[in-house]
Parts: C-alpha cells; structure tokens; sequence
C-alpha cells in the first residue's frame, strides 16, 4: 500500500450553518460520526483542528489529532494556507473525507481508495452523473436541444456534478502548487446518487439530515 493519510478536517466557525461540526446531531456531532470513521483506517488516519473540543474528541475516538492555526480556521481562501497543517504530516499521499456527509459509509471510502491506489495513485475525485435539462444563467440551454417540445429526460446529454465526497491528490504537489491537481491530469470516479452524498451546508440541510438519521435509528431499534 502507498504511504497514505486518511484525513478530515474541522473548525467551529461557519456562517451558514454555525458550529456545525459540533453542534447535537441525533445525540452525537458530526465531528464524532467522521471520526468513527476515521478509526477504521487505524495509524493512518488523522484530524486536524483548531479548537480544544476536537482534540478532546479525537483522544475520546483514539484517532491522531493534528493542530490547526488560527490562521487557517479564519480564512476561506487560499486553500494552502486553510489546510497549512499538512506541512506537519509526512504521508506522501492524501485523502480527504467530507466531514459534513453523515451517511458516506466506510465502505464506500475504502472502495474509492482502492480505487485510486489501482490507478498508480493519481489524482482524483468523485463525480454523480445527472440526466436533466440545465441551463446558464442567460436561460439559454446547456445539454438539450432548446427547440424540442417535449421535456424527455431520458434524451439529454448527461453531465457529471463534482461530488465533494473526498479528494485524493500527491501531498508535495500540494504543497509546491497550491492546488490539489491539474485539471488536465485529475481522474474521476462516477458514485452513485443516494443519500451517502448528502452534504450539510446550510440550516436546511442539517434538519433534514438529523430527521433521516432519526428515522433510521428508530427503525433500527424497532
């Protein structure tokens, strides 16, 4: 196996869902759901933060802890100077996993993984493929033919949305360019659509991520 880091990454800071990583989620955070996950990849695994409570619930979780600056949680931009903390880790390759996607399951990042170390470890992300009618901004159409009268999704052209599951990319090209990738160069990998890519952003999404988890659980428990 490649010398990989399997990472996430956290702050309390946000603006459009504040304290989220932290914050009750179905009598858990989801700071504690990414770090089960993260235990599973054992050594290998990391999560960086700046704030005293993710430390305290990576030594709870026995997943290495890796401090963050201050800097870093302050900023939305450069992406090198927010994730400044990789200058601190020596894995030659990275993978990045989405803390804000509660139901990504492990298996689905073991298996992107694999992936990706089968592919001499080149960069890569996933993507989801969508067959619907889109549109610019103008109204003017992207993928279908404007003329057509009737609204058939099955004839357009699909497109492929960037899934912000995970990246994998090379740590010292990283570093060096300040970009995880160049875009002539990068793979990608078609998931599935389903509820494993549900990402919290904004309130909205957070109550309704808690209202399927609930409902599973209390299925589970039935």
């Amino acid at each position: 196996m490649a010398n990989v880091g399997i990472y996430s990454f956290g702050r309390k800071q946000g603006q459009r869902c504040p304290n989220k990583m932290l914050r009750p989620f179905c009598n858990t955070t989801l700071t504690e759901i990414m770090l089960s996950k993260l235990a599973q990849f054992g050594a290998e695994s990391f999560f960086a933060g700046y704030e005293q409570e993710f430390c305290v619930a990576c030594e709870k979780a026995s997943v290495r802890f890796v401090q963050r600056d201050l800097n870093s949680i302050s900023i939305d931009e450069p992406i090198v100077d927010i994730l400044s903390f990789l200058k601190n880790v020596d894995h030659e390759y990275l993978l990045w996993v989405n803390p804000c996607l509660p139901f990504l399951s492990v298996q689905t990042i073991r298996t992107f993984l694999n992936d990706c170390l089968a592919h001499q470890c080149r960069p890569t992300f996933p993507v989801v493929r969508r067959a619907t009618h889109f549109l610019r901004a103008d109204g003017s159409a992207v993928n279908f033919d404007a003329s057509v009268k009737t609204l058939n999704t099955k004839k357009v052209e699909p497109l492929y949305e960037m899934a912000h599951a995970f990246y994998f990319f090379n740590r010292d090209f990283f570093l060096e360019h300040g970009r995880y990738w160049h875009w002539d160069d990068v793979r990608t990998v078609e998931l599935p659509s389903n509820d494993e890519l549900i990402d919290i952003d904004e309130e909205h999404e957070f109550a309704l991520a808690e209202n399927i988890w609930n409902e599973r659980h209390d299925d589970a428990s039935r």
